[in-house]
């Protein structure tokens, strides 16, 4: 790093999609360019910030720029986000089919051949020549509208993401699950005391493994949240459902409880066209049907 600054920038952890954004304020010299491409951050003009998965040596190496590295959540409205993605294709769409109606005129009729050595030979040569341009620029045009359709897609389904709490909690299962790992991996470490030469080592992997731990508390205390602030309609657990319950399901309809698992509950669909099938079926989408009430008509 330059010794002439102390400081290069700012730097924030977004809570929301797991990212470090660091923002120099000024161009980078080659090695800090080339330093920053092998740590795998990556240039994103829009933001006009260097992006990367947060990990422990990413953090360390954004934290020899700046002096602390904030948290923040998504700065970005997905619904503007889409819109303005929407707008970029619809205008590289028209500008596709005004290239595409240009290159059809001026051509001779029924695609006439060239007169070698006749006064129309120089004009219907340049004639062919716009319209082959302007064709190809109507490919790139329609690359450049398919382009920001996907993106526009993929912003769609990213606010969807962030408002399903169905796809919230499999996160926070994920997470629950990798903090496990790093725990399995704290406690090893912790049966096998270090030696005098191993001290520094095992000072190093402890505090690596530490700091993983601490990261995923953070983002399952943030996925947590968002969860809670969804108002989620309650579900039971799944130790609440045994053999023979019968169950509505969100993609199976009415189904028969076969097996319940750890994680899931098996079912048997008794209801629609695929009848008689099993599924593995999360506790949070599958609601009890109450038993009905005894008749009491004589």
């Amino acid at each position: 790093m330059n010794g002439e600054r102390e400081t290069l920038g700012t730097a924030v952890y977004n809570l929301d999609d797991d990212t470090l954004r660091w923002s120099p304020g000024a161009r980078l010299d080659a090695d800090e360019y080339a330093r920053t491409r092998a740590a795998g951050f990556k240039w994103w003009r829009s933001s006009e910030a260097w992006v990367a998965r947060w990990t422990t040596r990413r953090e360390d190496f954004l934290l020899e720029f700046v002096e602390e590295i904030g948290h923040e959540a998504d700065p970005d409205d997905p619904d503007a986000r889409i819109t303005r993605f929407a707008g970029r294709a619809a205008a590289a769409e028209g500008r596709s089919d005004e290239r595409a109606r240009a290159a059809m005129q001026g051509l001779p009729p029924m695609g006439e051949p060239i007169k070698v050595g006749h006064h129309s030979e120089g004009r219907h040569r340049r004639a062919i020549e716009r319209s082959d341009q302007n064709m190809r620029r109507a490919v790139e045009e329609g690359r450049k509208a398919e382009y920001w359709r996907g993106r526009a897609a993929g912003a769609e389904r990213r606010a969807r993401q962030k408002s399903d709490p169905g796809v919230i909690r499999r996160r926070i299962e994920k997470l629950e699950a990798e903090r496990r790992v790093i725990q399995r991996s704290l406690a090893d470490l912790e049966a096998r005391p270090p030696t005098p030469e191993t001290q520094a080592s095992w000072d190093r992997s402890v505090t690596h493994w530490r700091r993983w731990a601490e990261h995923l508390d953070l983002r399952l205390e943030f996925e947590r949240a968002r969860l809670a602030s969804l108002n989620p309609e309650p579900f039971a657990p799944v130790t609440a459902y045994k053999k023979g319950d019968v169950v509505d399901t969100k993609r199976y309809g009415r189904c028969e409880v076969v097996r319940v698992g750890p994680k899931n509950v098996k079912v048997r669909q008794i209801t629609g066209p695929t009848k008689g099938w099993e599924w593995a079926v999360p506790p949070h989408e599958l609601r009890p049907v109450p038993p009905e009430e005894p008749s009491t008509s004589g």
